[in-house]
């Protein structure tokens, strides 16, 4: 399987509507295109105004082809007035020769990864507007990719599949481009994740993959037993992204 997430600023005034259309038009194209298996639009928890357009298919191929054929255009075209201009300004002469100041829309964040292994199904029904994506990041040490997913398959996985509230879960391999490897899991309402996170197995979890972290990480971790009161930001820190679900569809 391969995933595809479409990264945008929605108009302060566009975000209403965004939704009905997505549902409408969005949805309703995805599901005639070859290989796409689920599409979703997801709501960022931390910054208003940033959705996600996240899709799932059944090989990279699937992917590209629906990219290159010019459906992804097509269907971008019919949410383009929702989204937020860039802050680029283009300046050219006009046909009497004055000068125009034109802003220039500001491109979508196209991310794609290919899944580790083979994911299970998805649920047959995810609840639109209760469900929460969660996106782990993590920077693994080199050398130490095969055993931190080893240890996420036979070890983390199977528990947090267990977990009240989570639907589905699974592993995302970036570590070529930037040592990166993402765990992105879908629950059932925000709640879920938050009582994981506080007072679930999450902390056991992490403890099971600290040594494969990367070593900045392993320094402020350090640094964080020696001290109570120093803290330190780095490059390799767990970056932590939750989004509520819209509207979203599986299909078959």
């Amino acid at each position: 399987m391969y995933l595809r997430m479409v990264e945008a600023t929605v108009k302060i005034d566009g975000d209403e509507l965004l939704g009905e259309i997505y549902s409408d038009k969005i949805l309703t194209a995805l599901e005639n295109t070859p290989g796409c298996i689920f599409a979703a639009l997801l709501h960022s928890r931390e910054q208003n105004r940033k959705y996600i357009s996240l899709t799932l298919w059944q090989s990279e191929m699937h992917a590209y082809n629906y990219e290159i054929s010019g459906e992804y255009q097509k269907n971008k075209e019919k949410v383009q007035d929702f989204l937020e201009s860039g802050s680029e300004w283009k300046i050219q002469l006009s046909k009497d020769n004055t000068v125009e100041y034109l802003p220039v829309p500001a491109e979508p964040i196209i991310k794609s990864y290919p899944v580790e292994k083979s994911a299970e199904s998805l649920p047959e029904e995810i609840p639109a507007t209760s469900s929460c994506l969660r996106i782990l990041s993590l920077k693994i040490n080199t050398g130490y990719k095969k055993e931190f997913i080893r240890i996420y398959n036979n070890d983390i996985l199977p528990e947090l599949k267990k977990v009240e509230g989570c639907l589905y879960a699974f592993l995302l391999d970036n570590s070529d481009s930037s040592g990166e490897m993402i765990s992105l899991s879908i629950w059932d309402h925000a709640e879920a994740v938050d009582q994981y996170e506080t007072t679930g197995p999450y902390k056991v979890f992490l403890e099971k993959i600290d040594h494969t972290l990367g070593g900045l990480y392993q320094w402020k971790m350090a640094l964080a037993s020696r001290s109570a009161t120093k803290s330190a930001v780095t490059s390799q820190d767990i970056e932590v992204s939750k989004f509520t679900l819209i509207t979203g569809k599986k299909f078959t």
